[in-house]
């Protein structure tokens, strides 16, 4: 019995030390590292899904916008996933007032029916020749000039103020995993 309780005690020391290791290696991925909450973002202008362009004084809510860097919605299963999500949570960000913007590298075309075939209520935006990707600094390095995926983000997500401040980034090193909207939407409750 004595073993066995033994056993299980160090059974149980190994997963809180997997746990904590784990939740700490992730808090010390810092995503777009030139630019830490508190920092004002370097741009906001692109265009739509309907091809008007946009800046953060036509997107802006009361408070900001939460804006959303993802890969593609077009072939990225964890950014449609991530898109899915989020357009459950949308109205969970009903009173936050922050307004709801995603970018991608995707064509305006391939937004629009994207917008179309899920019932999006959010401005979604083409990073026209990668400007946003370049100038935050979050390329997605593993992908060369000419692949299909060239240009593509690390994505994450940031809560920025009607002025352009960073007031809050949520990221994972690993590009599969995408921050938990509840945290998100947490988080703009509290600013």
């Amino acid at each position: 019995m004595n073993k066995a309780c033994n056993l299980a005690q160090r059974i149980i020391v190994l997963l809180l030390f997997t746990g904590i290791w784990t939740s700490a290696s992730a808090q010390d991925f810092d995503w777009a590292p030139d630019f830490p909450v508190g920092a004002t973002i370097p741009v906001l202008e692109a265009p739509d899904q309907n091809g008007e362009v946009q800046t953060l004084d036509s997107l802006t809510g009361d408070k900001g916008i939460l804006l959303v860097f993802s890969r593609s919605f077009d072939w990225c299963p964890f950014c449609k996933a991530q898109l899915d999500g989020l357009t459950t949570a949308a109205s969970d960000f009903d009173g936050t007032g922050f307004s709801i913007v995603t970018i991608t590298y995707d064509p305006v075309e391939t937004l629009k029916l994207v917008e179309e075939d899920l019932d999006i209520g959010f401005t979604m935006l083409h990073d026209e020749a990668i400007k946003h990707v370049n100038a935050f600094n979050i390329l997605n390095t593993g992908n060369e000039p000419g692949s299909f995926a060239y240009g593509v983000p690390q994505p994450g997500v940031m809560l920025v103020s009607a002025d352009g401040e960073i007031l809050a980034k949520f990221a994972e090193e690993n590009f599969r995993v995408r921050p938990d909207w509840l945290d998100v939407v947490a988080a703009a409750r509290n600013l």
